[in-house]
């Protein structure tokens, strides 16, 4: 993640933007959880206010995970600096990784003939503040008043990299005409990094997947929060038949609509995970599901923290049944990895431009 962060930094500079790095914390010495928004709006406003005091001014004001846009070209970074005033530019307006929001620098006419001045970037960190995750970012500013401009039909604006799959992922990329490429730094730490048993680090079925994807008599089948753009290069760019399962879209910023829900977790309450792998498997001839929003319906909460421990649902990720305690997501492991149908489990990113870089893997060379 710190290469990843350097890079995103490096690349941010060359473009034009100033790029303060963020100390990461922990819970507060009270006990309480991390705040995401109390975090971010102190930082924010103390760089505010040391531009003051060099009698300088900040017209816009942003922030990126250290795994966020890995992929994204120059282009679409300048696409996301690129906000007007009373705007912000954020890479998934329900889920946001990164962001950028510009304050309204003047006043403009109403139609009764008034002045009106748009909100204000004091404004932003105010409604920042009480924001308790970056994904709902763009939603809070919106809320207070800003327009919003949501990048995620951008190719690659969605990859983030939270999870050991996801550098799998992002190693794959390195193979593809289709994307940018990577500082040395982290090519050479992709290609180097090992899973658990000195396990090389690629994506479990890619090349079965792929045979799906190219043949027009079998069936993939994807689940979870798949973007309706990543759907429509499905059925330009997939030979194959595809049969999707949208749900919780939003799920991490979406907490004011009670607890997250899905039709999958429901069917491992009832009839047992094995007897989902089984459903799936008989669906089509490959399966990539999102399991954390199984996780998170089945924990009744979006907050990770109520889901199976972080070991386990990357262990979950490489079908690796061995660290797992929690029964029904050892369960939905141990029988994919007896399906004669390939799985692939994974969070946002495998089924937003995960997908995408699947597609792409499955024409290489082709």
């Amino acid at each position: 993640m710190h290469l990843l962060a350097a890079e995103l930094s490096q690349r941010l500079g060359r473009l034009g933007a100033a790029v303060v790095p963020l100390e990461p914390i922990g819970p507060g010495s009270d006990g309480a959880p991390f705040h995401w928004g109390r975090w971010f709006a102190a930082a924010a406003n103390e760089a505010l206010q040391d531009a003051g005091r060099r009698g300088g001014h900040i017209e816009a004001i942003g922030y990126a995970g250290a795994g966020a846009l890995a992929l994204l070209d120059d282009a679409g970074l300048e696409q996301l600096l690129g906000p007007i005033p009373g705007e912000v530019v954020g890479n998934n307006r329900f889920s946001a990784d990164a962001f950028v929001v510009a304050g309204a620098g003047h006043a403009t006419e109403a139609p009764d003939g008034t002045a009106r001045r748009g909100p204000s970037l004091e404004r932003a960190l105010d409604r920042l503040e009480a924001c308790p995750s970056d994904n709902a970012a763009v939603r809070c500013l919106e809320s207070a008043g800003f327009r919003s401009r949501d990048l995620a039909d951008l190719a690659w604006s969605r990859f983030d990299v939270d999870t050991p799959l996801d550098l799998a992922l992002l190693r794959l990329s390195t193979r593809l005409r289709a994307t940018r490429k990577l500082d040395p730094a982290v090519h050479g730490y992709l290609e180097m990094a090992r899973l658990p048993g000195d396990r090389e680090l690629v994506v479990p079925e890619v090349d079965r997947i792929a045979a799906v994807i190219r043949d027009p008599t079998r069936q993939l089948v994807i689940a979870g929060r798949i973007p309706s753009s990543v759907l429509r290069e499905l059925e330009t760019e997939a030979a194959c038949r595809v049969r999707a399962f949208v749900e919780e879209r939003g799920m991490r910023s979406a907490r004011d609509s009670g607890p997250p829900r899905s039709f999958l977790a429901r069917w491992v309450e009832e009839e047992g995970a094995a007897s989902l792998v089984a459903e799936l498997s008989a669906l089509g001839d490959a399966v990539v599901l999102d399991t954390r929003v199984v996780m998170a319906a089945l924990a009744g909460s979006a907050e990770s923290d109520a889901w199976p421990p972080q070991e386990e649902r990357f262990a979950s990720d490489f079908t690796d049944g061995g660290p797992i305690q929690t029964p029904w997501l050892r369960e939905l492991v141990e029988a994919a990895r007896g399906s004669a149908v390939p799985f692939l489990f994974g969070g946002h990113s495998l089924v937003s431009d995960g997908i995408r870089l699947l597609l792409a893997a499955a024409w290489l060379g082709r």
